[in-house]
């Protein structure tokens, strides 16, 4: 396993975030792998020039329409806010309907990203705009749920299945690695605090929130300072004192 060095104070300088940033195609990518990078790169207000040649995604709210062309005259239309994480997915699962159908007629498909990221409302409709389109041009349609959706599986994610998964997790940390789209819908709709209360914070080792790259990680998960401080006040505090809010949220 490789062990990442610690750079130096002062390391990520214009050209060194530059470089680094060259490593990577999407900004989401850029942050996971490189925390420090990104964070001194917004900071500075670098992160545009830095990130001219990235391709652009979506969040929960903005989505692209896509489809997947086979030579057979098979098509597959939906909407996502990251093609490539959607095609890692795709790719994991046999039961997926592209994955399916590659592995039933051997085919390669052509995929094709049909739009810009546009809001949900307005990607719902030319998802199924799209899917007529390909039906009247004669295309045999591979999509098994009815279009309108958003990617995700997010219109499936009510506050009645948020709390049923929910209290299937005994920490918050677990119930964003297994139920994201939930914990996405809960934290959107204000239902995070009512169905997560009941979870527990593992207990940390002394010292342990004195540490900035923990303090960092954990505050990846919330969206905002105030969600920090109410979900994981302990490392919050640590940040507020050691002057680090101003790095985890830019904005």
């Amino acid at each position: 396993m490789a062990v990442k060095i610690r750079k130096p104070n002062g390391y990520w300088t214009l050209d060194n975030c530059a470089n680094e940033a060259l490593k990577y195609f999407t900004k989401i990518d850029f942050k996971n792998a490189s925390m420090s990078a990104y964070v001194i790169a917004n900071r500075n207000g670098w992160m545009k020039e830095i990130s001219a040649h990235m391709t652009s995604n979506g969040n929960r709210f903005k989505r692209c329409i896509y489809s997947y062309e086979f030579s057979d005259n098979s098509v597959y239309v939906g909407l996502t806010f990251n093609l490539n994480e959607r095609q890692i997915n795709r790719d994991s699962h046999i039961t997926d309907a592209v994955t399916k159908h590659i592995i039933e007629t051997q085919l390669k498909p052509i995929r094709k990203q049909l739009t810009k990221y546009v809001d949900v409302e307005e990607a719902c409709v030319l998802e199924g705009k799209f899917l007529i389109e390909y039906k009247t041009n004669g295309w045999n349609i591979l999509n098994v749920k009815q279009t309108g959706g958003i990617g995700g599986n997010t219109l499936f994610w009510i506050k009645e299945n948020c709390i049923s998964v929910a209290n299937q997790c005994n920490t918050i940390s677990e119930f964003i690695k297994q139920f994201r789209g939930a914990y996405s819908s809960a934290l959107k709709n204000g239902w995070l605090y009512d169905i997560c209360k009941h979870m527990v914070s593992p207990q940390k080792p002394k010292g342990f929130w004195n540490n900035k790259n923990n303090c960092m990680v954990e505050a990846i998960k919330y969206e905002s300072r105030g969600e920090f401080r109410k979900y994981s006040y302990q490392a919050y505090c640590a940040s507020n004192k050691n002057n680090w809010l101003n790095e985890f949220y830019c904005k």
